[in-house]
């Protein structure tokens, strides 16, 4: 009787590991954003967005697919949902993602720094895009040198 409860019970614990836990991508990943990624017919396709269409249904124009383990190379299909670009952003900014902030007096030292932007990135705690906009003025145009 108790190898039977132990079956029952590792059976039980694979169902809902299955069920909740993260199935994370261990192909390609983007550098920048950590999100799988693989060609698929000729095409570089993020994986939890093949995912979500090989599990759920074909994803619709101009929509997100969005997660709600926060796990950027998760590809379960029951932490996926569809979204618009407004509900990612806000999706990000309420998982506490959001962009940093930066002051005018920042943003003017990370022009005149030297080196690695993922080095100055890490110093300020954003993105290397956003070092390079910066320093590159897309970004932060109005801020007289």
């Amino acid at each position: 009787m108790a190898d039977i409860l132990i079956l029952v019970f590792v059976l039980l614990f694979l169902a809902v590991a299955y069920l909740v836990l993260c199935w994370l991508w261990s192909g390609t990943m983007t550098r920048a954003s950590g999100y799988g990624e693989l060609v698929y017919r000729g095409e570089k396709h993020r994986a939890h967005r093949l995912a979500y269409e090989l599990h759920i249904g074909p994803i619709p124009a101009g929509l997100c697919v969005l997660h709600k383990c926060d796990v950027p190379h998760c590809v379960n299909p029951r932490h996926l949902f569809i979204g618009t670009n407004l509900d990612n952003v806000r999706d990000r900014d309420d998982k506490g993602r959001g962009l940093r902030r930066l002051t005018g007096g920042q943003v003017l030292i990370i022009r005149r720094m030297s080196g690695l932007q993922r080095n100055i990135a890490a110093r300020f705690g954003i993105s290397t895009s956003s070092v390079r906009d910066i320093k590159s003025r897309k970004t932060w145009a109005w801020l007289a040198p």
